[in-house]
This record gives C-alpha cells, sequence and structure tokens, in this order.
C-alpha cells in the first residue's frame, strides 16, 4: 500500500475560507484513497467538526512548534516515504514528493490587499514550494495561468481541481435573520461585505446609489462595520444595512430571499459566493474578471468591474422585471448542479492517483 500523509495543520486555524475547502479535499481524499494507507497528521489537538467528521488527525507534535516551523521541519519527517498532500497553499519544500494546492496568485495581482508581511512571505516562498512539488493543484484556468505567469510553477505542472459550492445546502436556513434585518424576500439586494480594494463593494455601493430612489435594499453580509467602509473613501447608500458576522444558516436564508447577488470582485481565484448563491436560487450579477465567466458560466449575468453604469443596468433589469429574474435564477442553479463536492473529490483523486 502507498502511504499517503495528509497536512492537517490547517485543523487548528478554523474551518473558514481556504480552510475549509481544505477540510472539503481532505474529506474527499481519504473517502476515495480505499486500499492505500491514509494518515491526516497535525500539530497540536483540536475540537472535532461535526461537519467533518473523517477528520480525526493523528497528532504528532515536533520541535519547531505548531506552526511553520511544525510544517516546514517536522511534517517532511512524519511524511517520509509518502506521498504528502498540501491543500492551504504552503507546504515543505524539504519534501520533494508532494502535491500542493495554491488556489490564487492574489498577493501578486493585489499585493496592497494583504499585510506588507504576509505578502512578502507569500510572494518569496510560493515559486520555491512551486517549484519543490511534483504537482500543484490550483481551482481554476484562470488561476493556472496567473500562477504559470508569476513562475510559481510551469504550465505542465498545474492541475485545474473546481471547488464544490453545495455545502450551503448542508445546514438549514436560518430566516430569523430577515426579521432581525427588517426585510422581506424578495425585497433587497445582497452582497458580502470586505474592505478589500479588489472585492470592489464600493462598485455596488456606487450602483444602488445610480439606481435612484426606487432602488430596493442593499444588504451587506459579513465583513466590517459601515464605518469601515467610510474611513476607506466608500460611501453607501443611505439604505444599507451591514449584517456583521453571520451563521452559515443565516448566510442561506439571505441567498434565498434576496433578489439579486452582486459580486464585483476585480479578481478570483475561483468565487465560491455566486455558486453559493445559485445553488440557493438566487440571481447573480458578477464581475466579468478572474475566475467568475469560467466558473459562473451561463448562470450568471456579467458587468464590468470598472463599469458602475453597467452594474446598475444589470441589477436595476432584476430587480425590475420578474421574467428575467426568474430566467437567470433557473440558469445559475442549472449551472450550479454540477458545481459539487463529490465532483470535485473525484477531479482530486484523478490527478493525485497517478502520483501513488
Amino acid at each position: 500500500m502507498t502511504k499517503i500523509v495528509i497536512n492537517g495543520k490547517f485543523l487548528g486555524a478554523g474551518l473558514n475560507g481556504v480552510h475549509r475547502t481544505a477540510a472539503h479535499y481532505a474529506t474527499a481524499l481519504m473517502e476515495r484513497a480505499g486500499g492505500h494507507d491514509v494518515r491526516l497528521v497535525a500539530p497540536k489537538h483540536t475540537a472535532p467538526d461535526p461537519a467533518f467528521p473523517l477528520l480525526v488527525p493523528q497528532v504528532v507534535p515536533g520541535a519547531f512548534g505548531t506552526g511553520q516551523g511544525w510544517e516546514a521541519f517536522t511534517l517532511p519527517r512524519i511524511a517520509r516515504g509518502a506521498v504528502l498532500v498540501n491543500f492551504c497553499n504552503l507546504g515543505p519544500v524539504l519534501h520533494r514528493n508532494s502535491a500542493v494546492m495554491i488556489h490564487d496568485a492574489q498577493t501578486y495581482l493585489y499585493p496592497r490587499d494583504y499585510s506588507g508581511a504576509q505578502a512578502l512571505a507569500y510572494r518569496a516562498l510560493l515559486p520555491i514550494i512551486g517549484r519543490a512539488a511534483r504537482r500543484v493543484f490550483t481551482v481554476s484556468e484562470f488561476s493556472r495561468q496567473s500562477l504559470a505567469e508569476h513562475r510559481i510553477a510551469t504550465r505542465d505542472k498545474i492541475d485545474v481541481v473546481h471547488n464544490g459550492a453545495d455545502h450551503i445546502l448542508s445546514v438549514p436556513a436560518d430566516p430569523s435573520i430577515l426579521q432581525r434585518l427588517g426585510v422581506s424576500p424578495g425585497s433587497f439586494v445582497m452582497t458580502l461585505g470586505s474592505r478589500k480594494g479588489y472585492k470592489n463593494i464600493r462598485r455596488v455601493f456606487e450602483a444602488m446609489k445610480a439606481l435612484g430612489p426606487a432602488a430596493p435594499r442593499l444588504i451587506v453580509a459579513g465583513g466590517p462595520d459601515e464605518a469601515a467602509y467610510r474611513d476607506a473613501g466608500w460611501t453607501p447608500p443611505e439604505n444599507t444595512v451591514f449584517t456583521g458576522f453571520i451563521s452559515d444558516g443565516e448566510l442561506r436564508a439571505c441567498y434565498e430571499a434576496a433578489r439579486v447577488f452582486a459580486f464585483p470582485s476585480q479578481t478570483e481565484g475561483f468565487g465560491l459566493p455566486p455558486i453559493e448563491a445559485m445553488f440557493c436560487g438566487c440571481p447573480v450579477v458578477a464581475a466579468s474578471a478572474g475566475a467568475m465567466p469560467e466558473v459562473c458560466g451561463d448562470g450568471a449575468a456579467y458587468a464590468n468591474p470598472e463599469d458602475t453604469e453597467a452594474w446598475a443596468r444589470e441589477i436595476g433589469r432584476l430587480v425590475s422585471d420578474d421574467g428575467a429574474a426568474a430566467n437567470r435564477s433557473a440558469r445559475g442553479s442549472a449551472t450550479a448542479r454540477s458545481i459539487t463536492w463529490d465532483n470535485a473529490g473525484d477531479r482530486l483523486w484523478s490527478v493525485l492517483e497517478p502520483l501513488l
């Protein structure tokens, strides 16, 4: 039996964003690697997550702490003689029989949106990690091209494994949030909150103001409070509601009740939120940039991320035209059906198995 070691350091960091996708990928690999000796290893004990019952790691501490030192020096020793799989952008360069998932090249494309130390570290480490790994996985063809253009790895060394997004359906919707926010189904436009410049939320602010007095309420789900956007020089419409932190169930309820979901990012390596919205039947307007056209396909309407008038036009059309909204919802649902974690796991195994 071939030994497979999964880098489980992500389990100690909270399962959000990249770490949650790592949990899905690790689960998929453990489900498909029957006949092989598979170990998930971590530097410290973590509370189990009931959503990922297979992720019970073997805890192997080391002399170099529980962070980057463990990953760089202890993990290669643990994985000696095995194929080492890393799902969170980084992996030890001292272990050459490894595969690493690098989700995007955002620190190259928009370094100002990351802390100076983080951007510098990623820009220094990613090319070294890419050269050391046997294979690099990434989540879209757009990311594959970006990683190659920034010399993180050559194109022929990079495999595309699309994420899944059907996790949004695994948690029951919590519609109580609608009452708390003072909105009813179909009465609002939704976007996700972020202060990062490339997330481009200011474009939605300007588009909603351009719609004039008839514009529906804007709900900004997650992210910082209103003051943070005003401090950045981005002025939201007067009827905007900022939710602050919301649970997965509340997020699903917002997707299901929103008239339109707006996703204006200037770049994304994949772009999970618009696919989550499509799974929930919400019409989507996405930026015609990054991986969004590749991932969302015919399921979304598109607008140039720099064109406020185009955003106002697309949002306004879906708000005012019931037929257009219903058609977009149906197209989105059809697109989302194939973007599942089951399909992602099958693709992952198809590109990993030849390494064994």
